[in-house]
């Protein structure tokens, strides 16, 4: 492998910084997140998740785990970021193939390296493992915790997120999950509990 070829990659990689996760624009968010924000939050996450269940007495590979973790949204460095409502429009299976050619034409100059990344990339993506499945909660649990703090700093107009079924449709993985998801609608309750009695003095 050349070291020109990793340095493109990671230069390549580095796009995330920029690309907004575009679906917060649908819902007046003015300065969203970028993916590579989103992707270093969901990688704690997964970190976390995965001490946690290890403490209780869960076998999973820690290792893979992370790698899979900063891996999981790289296709996005070449696809972008797609907003939710456009899967009205866009088959799974044509979003599915373009981003697997990204990871494909980015991994494609770094060998054998090249070719674990893009293992590791697929296992996530067809939640082929259990340490792809705690990513996949990771993943929708920062994506609720992000909605929380927009709502904290004064957003409104997001109950649809916490409604959504698709939002915990990977929380299944271990009850933890859903403990903490629990604890963050505590949480949320609390902003409209403050909002509420502010209105009535």
């Amino acid at each position: 492998m050349k070291a020109g070829d990793l340095i493109e990659f990671v230069e390549e990689i580095g796009k995330l910084k920029l690309i907004p996760r575009t679906g917060w624009r649908f819902h007046g968010i003015e300065a969203p997140e970028s993916v590579a924000d989103h992707s270093y939050r969901v990688a704690l996450l997964a970190m976390v998740l995965g001490d946690m269940l290890l403490r209780r007495g869960v076998k999973l590979d820690m290792e893979r785990l992370l790698r899979m973790a900063i891996l999981h949204e790289i296709p996005e460095a070449k696809i972008g970021d797609v907003p939710f409502p456009a899967f009205r429009y866009l088959a799974e299976e044509i979003k599915e193939k373009a981003e697997r050619e990204a990871v494909k034409s980015m991994t494609s100059k770094l060998e054998d390296l090249g070719e674990k990344y893009l293992e590791l990339w697929t296992e996530f993506e067809e939640r082929g493992s259990l340490e792809a499945k705690v990513i996949r909660a990771a993943d929708k649990l920062e994506l609720m915790i992000q909605v929380y703090e927009y709502e904290k700093i004064g957003y409104r107009n997001l109950d649809r997120f916490w409604v959504n079924p698709w939002n915990r449709r990977d929380f299944d993985v271990h009850p933890i999950v859903n403990e903490l998801m629990k604890a963050l609608e505590e949480k949320r309750k609390e902003i409209f509990k403050l909002e509420r009695e502010r209105g009535e003095r």
